[in-house]
Formats: C-alpha cells, structure tokens, sequence
C-alpha cells in the first residue's frame, strides 16, 4: 500500500485544499457548510400530479407533498435550495448551472427520512444536471411512495434538451450518479424538520482509493520509471488496471455542533469509535452488509467536524461496499455526546469489479524530462472501458467533474512531508504543462499522487505511483 493510503483523510484533505475541490464547494449554498448563496440561473417548474399505487398490496397512509428540494451532492458541502409546493400543486425552484442536483418530493409532516416521499428519474437519470441558464418544465410530476419514484410528466428527449445535455452525456451521466441519491434524506438529524429549513447542513462523502498495478490486480505497482517520459499502458497485456484497496465514508457535521472527537487512533491498525459514538449499517433487502475494517477522523479546529467508516477492499476479496449489492443501505453515524445520528438513506455504490470494467475516470500523466530533470507534465483524463482506457469526452468530464479539475502531488526526498504539486485541469481533457516547481529528478520521488473530486460526492486517488526500487523517504 502507498505510504500516502495509509494516512487517508489528513492527505486528502490537503490535495483538496491544494485545489482538487469542486467549485461548487467553495461557493458554499443556502445555509450551506460553505458561504454565499445559490445563485440560481436555472429554472425548475412543474406541478404535483398522480400518485401511482400499483406497487401498493395494501391502502397506504396518504402523502402530502410539501416541499421540493433540490441537493447538489458536491464534496464535503453539498448545497440544498427547497422550495414550498404552492396549493393548486405547482413548484418553481431555482438551481444553478453546471451542477447535477437530486431532486426530492417532501412531505415536511414526516419525520427523518420518511419526509423524502419520491426522487425525480427520467430514464437511466436519477439527477437533474442543467449544463446553462434556462428552463425545464416537469409538466404533471407522477409519484410512486413505494418505489419513491418521481417521474416527469415531460418526455425524456425534451428533458434533456431542456438541461442542455447532450444524449451521450446523459448517458453517461445516468450510468454513475446513483450514489448522488444519498443526499435524498431532507431531515438527516431526525429531529422532525427539514433541515435546511433549520439551517442544518450534513454531508457525506466516499474517499476512494487505489493501486495502479501492471496488467492484472495480481500485478506489480506502477512506479514513477511507468509514467517518465511516458504514459501508463492503455490497454494489451500490460493495461493500468486500479485496485481500489481503502475506501471511506465520512460523515460531516458543523463543529460547533458537536466537537467531540469520536475515533481513537492511536493504534493505526485498529482504530476504534469512543465516546459512545456508532455506525450501523441496514440494507433494504434485508441482506447483510459486509463490516467495516476500521475508522478515521477530521483533524480537529476547522469548521467541521466528522469520522468515517473505513473498508479495506483489496485484502478481503469478498468485501463491497455498502449499497454495491443492488439495493440501496442506510447508513447510521450516531454522535454519542449529542445523542443524535445522522441517517443517510438511498446509498447506491458500485462494486469493485464494475467500478475497473465500465465508466470510471483517471488522470493519465507523463513526466517529460531534460537532463534528468522534470521540465513538464503531459496530461489526458481517461476512462475504464470494456477492461482498456479511452479517452474521456469533454462532456463526460463537465457532467462529473468540476472546473477545478485534479491535483498531482509529488514527495521527493529526504522526507514524505517535502511535497509539491501541480493542479490539472478538467478542460481541456489532455495537453501539456510546464513544471513551474521546484527542479527534482524522478529517482528522488518517494511517491506521486494524483487526486480529483467529481460532482457526485467522491474523492478519488487514482493514476498515480509508488518510488523507483531504492528509494527511502522519511516520514
């Protein structure tokens, strides 16, 4: 394992503050983690219609649809707009452009994740992702309580035309943001109101990790001889292929709410939950989750708070993680000195083998050199195929990655902690980049990280390479 996995959450954060964060987060939303406003420029309108009861065996309780809420499930601060649904049924509500959003049918007299009545779909869809300013009508919006489905009285082609997708994008798109359905719980605390109305914000975020290993999961690390003066292979015997070994799922919560630190680490190989914090797990077919392998934490100070469940996917061959099944989890961080928990519902994630064969992005980079020096970075943005890599397309990466882009960090000697590094852009997709660092020669790398957020709450490190054979840094 990389010396950088095994410190997961204190260097994720500093290639986010490095510049690997969504824009989005950073302007923050209505009572967001973040500050400023949604500034809009997009509207959603459309009326509460029919509610299907085909898949009901038995009358159930009538639902109210109060509220629509609109939830971009950006990394670390996902911004929230609602709206109240007029009496004749109508709804308008404002989001802004360039952003996927899940957008939620409430019922506000519910409590906990009984308020989220249906989510909006429309064909493979399960966000609605305005690409410019302008308008989507929903027409007659039907919705299903027992599949918590709401589906568009507006066909499919118009919708998407609407939202200034292209089919191909939309596509894609829909093939990858299940996980944004996580966000769907308007009342997260459980406390009986809606939480932005409250002006409670809560977040959840995966850090997915990986290997880049030569030909096969059973094959060696890249080191950085792979990617000097050339790009990993793309495909044929020796095809980059990611083993994804730790992944995470953070909780996150105001400090000022609760600053109790809950994991205790001292013992890296078994870090454990105190101060009667807890972590369930419940999937909605009644199957059984895998266990988590361990815990981390936030550094504390900042304005926020949080702790994750840690699955170390490479050394239990049988291990997914939860919602990579074909039914959703719930996920349950409760915070023992507050009494409260924080209840994410609707969690679709991918399994390992999916996530290697089909859709998933990486950085592709090439360190040129002159002299035995570092003088540039050659990029391209790439995407798992049928078990190869192909390009990414410019709409692939504006649907699902933010104008920020990735972030490559390098370690060179003496030390792990002598760092530098580079952001990569989102667009263009590929090109060419002078090294404006400090000068190093590759055999003085300890190790090179590349890092990325996309728009649907994951944090990825994934293209990057271990140090050539002889190469000892200090912590």
């Amino acid at each position: 394992m990389k010396p950088w996995l095994a410190l997961p959450l204190l260097l994720a954060l500093g290639c986010s503050q490095d510049g690997g964060g969504d824009d989005g987060g950073g302007h923050g939303g209505s009572n967001g983690m973040g500050s400023g406003v949604n500034p809009g420029g997009f509207a959603i309108t459309g009326k509460v219609g029919a509610t299907a009861s085909a898949h009901v065996a038995a009358p159930a309780p009538p639902r109210t649809i109060t509220h629509v809420m609109a939830v971009q499930p950006i990394s670390a601060s996902p911004i929230r707009t609602i709206a109240a649904v007029a009496a004749d049924g109508s709804f308008t509500l404002d989001v802004t452009p360039g952003q996927p959003y899940v957008f939620v049918f409430v019922d506000a007299n519910a409590v906990g994740a009984d308020m989220a009545v249906a989510m909006f779909r429309a064909g493979t869809l399960d966000t609605v992702s305005p690409q410019l300013a302008g308008h989507l009508d929903m027409g007659s919006v039907t919705i299903d309580p027992a599949t918590q489905t709401a589906t568009p009285g507006t066909d499919y082609d118009t919708v998407i035309a609407d939202l200034g997708l292209d089919p191909a994008a939309a596509e894609y798109l829909g093939s990858v943001d299940d996980l944004s359905l996580r966000y769907a719980n308007p009342d997260i605390d459980g406390d009986g109101m809606i939480d932005l109305v409250e002006g409670h914000q809560f977040g959840i975020d995966f850090h997915v990790r990986s290997n880049m290993r030569r030909g096969a999961a059973t094959g060696a690390n890249f080191t950085v001889d792979d990617m000097t003066d050339q790009f990993f292979p793309e495909a044929g015997s020796d095809v980059a292929t990611p083993v994804f070994n730790l992944t995470s799922a953070y909780a996150l919560y105001p400090s000022a709410l609760d600053p109790t630190m809950y994991v205790d680490q001292s013992n890296p190989q078994q870090s454990i939950l105190t101060h009667g914090a807890a972590y369930a797990v419940t999937v909605a077919d009644g199957s059984t989750a895998g266990a988590n392998t361990s815990f981390s934490g936030l550094p504390g100070g900042g304005p926020l708070a949080g702790w994750g469940a840690d699955y170390d996917l490479e050394h239990d061959a049988a291990l997914e993680l939860p919602g990579a099944g074909g039914s959703p989890a719930t996920l349950a961080f409760t915070l023992g000195a507050t009494g409260t928990t924080l209840t994410f519902t609707n969690v679709v994630t991918r399994t390992k083998a999916s996530l290697v064969a089909e859709g998933t992005l990486s950085i592709f980079a090439k360190l040129n050199t002159a002299d035995g020096l570092v003088t540039s970075v050659d990029y391209k943005w790439m995407k798992t195929q049928a078990g190869a890599w192909v390009p990414a397309t410019t709409d692939e990466i504006a649907v699902t990655i933010g104008s920020a882009g990735g972030f490559m960090s390098v370690h060179v000697l003496p030390s792990w902690a002598n760092q530098m590094g580079m952001q990569i852009p989102a667009d263009p997709t590929s090109g060419s980049l002078p090294w404006t660092g400090t000068p190093f020669a590759p055999d003085t790398v300890c190790g090179l990280a590349v890092s990325f957020d996309d728009k649907l709450g994951l944090r990825h490190f994934i293209g990057g390479a271990d140090a050539d054979a002889g190469v000892v840094c200090t912590p």
